[in-house]
């Protein structure tokens, strides 16, 4: 499997200068919220995980493949494998990045506009990397598996773009209602004091959640994939 990792990581090579848009996006978006970093770093991380997909279709590296020693569980295998090691780079630099502006920022205002209270203790890292772990699987569950399944000219679309734009929406519409109604305020306020007070049960639940649906996803593209004529 590792050789397989290796011949996917190579063959992404083109789309390698697109990782500047990392430093450039955590910098950025940290100086709004740091608790945003690590969110942004496992969004953009997942996002670039399917440029094998698109390498392997654009060279036909898809029946190169094929023919190698391998079987499909294989391939399957090294694409997760790959996309594992890109995330678990991304949630180190994000929690590093996050920690760095927690000291810097702390009790300052960015721009006369963006105060900054956010502290990275070890409870509240805890639970902010568990949450996006969970969003990772679920941002990995409507990609890996169609992608594996149509390929991905034609899996972008509904796998890919359409998840992006409505999780956009998803957040838009939540910190619209957070600022608006104060009963949902005050429920979100509610469920991160239970987790603050649980922090146990609530990783558990995240992360828990979290390694279902990868799991999931991982069972529905290695059936995808073996049962995909080319």
């Amino acid at each position: 499997m590792l050789n397989m990792i290796k011949l996917d990581w190579l063959a992404m090579k083109c789309y390698r200068n697109r990782f500047v848009i990392i430093p450039l996006t955590i910098v950025a978006y940290g100086l709004l919220h740091e608790a945003v970093i690590i969110l942004f770093m496992v969004f953009l991380v997942n996002s670039f995980s399917a440029n094998p997909f698109a390498v392997e279709e654009k060279g036909k590296l898809d029946h190169l493949y094929l023919t190698l020693p391998v079987t499909r569980r294989d391939i399957v295998n090294a694409r997760y494998g790959l996309a594992l090691i890109m995330q678990a780079v991304g949630l180190v630099l994000g929690t590093a990045v996050t920690l760095i502006y927690s000291a810097l920022l702390y009790g300052r205002t960015v721009l006369y506009v963006f105060p900054h209270n956010f502290k990275a203790d070890f409870v509240t890292m805890f639970l902010l990397i568990s949450a996006c772990l969970l969003f990772y699987a679920i941002m990995n569950l409507s990609t890996f598996p169609l992608l594996f399944k149509v390929g991905y000219a034609k899996g972008k679309m509904p796998g890919f773009i359409i998840p992006i734009v409505a999780v956009s929406a998803i957040g838009g519409a939540l910190v619209s209602l957070w600022h608006v109604n104060a009963a949902f305020q005050d429920w979100g306020l509610s469920m991160l004091a239970w987790a603050f007070a649980h922090t146990a049960a609530a990783a558990a639940i995240l992360l828990g959640a979290a390694v279902a649906l990868f799991a999931i996803s991982y069972l529905l593209s290695r059936r995808f994939y073996e049962k995909r004529e080319f």
